[in-house]
């Protein structure tokens, strides 16, 4: 990285497995723009965490796919800095099975969880100075390469982003580099007990789970390793190669 630390938007910044990535762009010599829609004073919080790994940090807030074609130039706006890089966090995570599958909850999902990163990555490539290069990181799922019918409109809506991640590659080469992430079991569910998540979480083929801090670090690999485009690191300690009839909520 060089002296002058380049930008990264990243969405959904302030929480859980975004707020990982804010804040180890941060520690890896980038600035982070932390994109929030509703959680202020987590977003504040992170930027805070950012400046004190020596990053400027910025907020910008908004419903996704609504303000998708004006956030990176509102957060470069904020910077005085074009945005370099983009990190796909955001997402929703409603739960679903395919006998109460219904289309609406399938266009919730797929708005903001695939339309949305292709709206994003777009506005990136719109706004780089002519002879600058980006990378873009979206956030599918391990459960794509074990599918079980749990979350069953959320699993189209990563379906279409890994999908849309090899089509952005092929076409926005050689102005972006767009590469994904595919987490595992990383971090409990709201109201989990702690040893019932621990049960779960280290029971991988490589008896430990992976961590925030693991994703993080994927993302950072791909949003600085020149020569890889549309590439997905699983990051799950192997859970991809069981075979689930459920999701953990119900383990």
């Amino acid at each position: 990285m060089s002296a002058a630390r380049p930008w990264v938007l990243v969405t959904g910044g302030a929480k859980r497995l975004g707020r990982a990535v804010s804040l180890h762009a941060a520690a890896c010599g980038w600035n982070v723009a932390i994109h929030y829609a509703s959680s202020q004073n987590d977003a504040e919080s992170a930027a805070q965490a950012c400046v004190a790994h020596g990053a400027q940090a910025i907020t910008v807030a908004g419903e996704l796919p609504a303000v998708a074609e004006r956030l990176v130039d509102e957060a470069a706006a904020r910077a005085q800095a074009p945005i370099r890089a983009l990190v796909n966090c955001a997402a929703i995570f409603e739960h679903d099975v395919v006998d109460d599958f219904k289309p609406e909850t399938a266009d919730r999902h797929m708005h903001v969880n695939a339309y949305a990163p292709v709206l994003l990555a777009r506005a990136l490539l719109r706004q780089l100075p002519k002879d600058a290069t980006g990378a873009v990181v979206n956030f599918l799922d391990f459960k794509l390469a074990q599918p079980y019918p749990d979350h069953f409109a959320y699993t189209l809506s990563k379906y279409a982003l890994a999908g849309a991640t090899e089509l952005l590659a092929r076409e926005l080469a050689p102005r972006l580099r767009v590469n994904a992430v595919a987490p595992g079991y990383i971090l409990p569910a709201p109201g989990q007990a702690d040893a019932d998540f621990a049960r779960l979480h280290d029971d991988t083929p490589l008896a430990r789970g992976a961590t925030p801090e693991d994703v993080a670090a994927a993302a950072l690999y791909l949003l600085e390793a020149p020569t890889v485009t549309g590439q997905t690191i699983y990051v799950d300690a192997g859970l991809r190669f069981r075979s689930r009839d459920r999701d953990f909520a119900f383990s």
